[in-house]
């Protein structure tokens, strides 16, 4: 048996544990060398690793190990007497630090539209110039590139004159687990847009754009439904976190941004693409402007 010591849990990791007392918690849904995800009885996801990455969802765990050697997809996972186990792992929960900050979002009360609207522009040449192949922007995916292009004209663009959540998630659905990767392009595109546009929407007198859970997973896979269904509700890790706040304060966005592209093959550059036209559709409605055409043609989005 292999014994690691948990460190810290997220406020939904720690609602689980607590519920799962001395019972089975849920299942095994895939593992990876540093970390691995777990479905609850009650269909919630948690997702344990030894990064240091933070989030409500996150049980981070001391000690370095391979998960992908000590787990099988579908295993049950249970909790006894203060330890989350499986067959050949025992995860050791006395001492575990609570969260450092409310990760669920406040009101953003003043955004500096004219700066994000400034970062974002300068955002969409960052992008064209690093490597982004088999990403949103790559030309040659076809398959994601173009239904992203269409879902600019018809679902962002809109939201500038009028409100129309049918209108958005119809839109939506024609790029919800379209491309490459464990979280599909499109999703993370959605995740990117929809944490910004939503942090956002109180201090544009806007309400919040929900897409349905069910819907969503009905065209992916249900992890990747389920991390955007907790980013559009704001229930975010601490990279996004950090580019939330940014918008509102004297935080560099464009560094905030930056910092989430290094994550997975393609799903960083595709959730910032996704922000970098959250922030301009933000911003074009406040302050009554159109500038997100250009920011998309920036991109590459023609």
């Amino acid at each position: 048996m292999h014994t690691l010591q948990a460190i810290q849990s997220g406020s939904l990791a720690a609602q689980a544990v607590k519920l799962y007392e001395n019972s089975i918690l849920g299942h095994v849904i895939v593992a990876f060398p540093n970390s691995f995800y777990v479905k609850t009885l009650d269909n919630q996801l948690l997702f344990i690793t030894n990064r240091s990455l933070h989030s409500p969802i996150t049980i981070n765990v001391a000690g370095a190990t391979n998960f992908t050697y000590l787990l099988e997809p579908t295993e049950p996972v249970y909790l006894r007497q203060a330890r989350l186990s499986s067959s050949r792992l025992s995860i050791e929960f006395t001492d575990v630090g609570k969260e450092k900050k409310k990760i669920l979002l406040e009101k953003i009360e003043s955004p500096h539209y004219l700066k994000l609207l400034e970062d974002s522009a300068l955002m969409s040449t960052i992008l064209n110039v690093i490597e982004n192949t088999g990403s949103v922007l790559d030309p040659k995916q076809h398959m994601i590139h173009d239904p992203i292009c269409d879902f600019i004209n018809y679902g962002v663009i809109p939201l500038r004159a009028k409100w129309s959540p049918s209108n958005f998630a119809k839109a939506a659905e024609n790029i919800v687990g379209l491309g490459l990767g464990f979280t599909p392009s499109g999703d993370d595109f959605l995740l990117g847009f929809l944490v910004i546009y939503n942090s956002l929407s109180p201090a544009i007198g806007r309400p919040p754009i929900h897409l349905e859970f069910d819907q969503v997973a009905e065209r992916t896979s249900w992890i990747s439904a389920k991390l955007l269904d907790y980013a559009q509700h704001l229930q975010i890790d601490d990279q996004l976190l950090h580019l939330v706040q940014s918008t509102s304060s004297t935080l560099d966005t464009v560094t905030a941004l930056e910092t989430l592209i290094p994550r997975g093959h393609t799903s960083g550059i595709d959730i910032v693409v996704g922000a970098v036209l959250g922030l301009s559709i933000v911003c074009d409605i406040a302050l009554g402007q159109s500038d997100t055409e250009s920011v998309a043609a920036k991109l590459g989005f023609q």
